[in-house]
């Protein structure tokens, strides 16, 4: 009854690393990041190393730029009549 565990472990972990691995990516689609696309090529072909990893989950998490607008202004108030 228990002697498939171990696979069941091993199914677990793999499934754990990869999702660790897929982390900045993960987020940047998460998060609707703008050139989630680009982190996600970082990631799959370069994350294996650990330098190229921390760069994509670096532009997955930064702050996204936002066009900014006015500030919207009251309207005015109309004279009682």
């Amino acid at each position: 009854m228990f002697g498939d565990v171990g696979a069941l472990v091993a199914i677990v972990v793999s499934v754990a690393i990869g999702a660790i691995y897929l982390l900045p990516s993960l987020v940047a689609f998460n998060r609707g990041v703008e050139r989630r696309w680009m982190i996600l090529a970082i990631n799959v072909f370069l994350g294996g190393s650990i330098i190229f990893w921390l760069i994509a989950l670096y532009l997955a998490t930064r702050k996204v730029k936002t066009a900014e607008q006015p500030p919207e202004q009251a309207p005015a108030a109309q004279p009682a009549a």
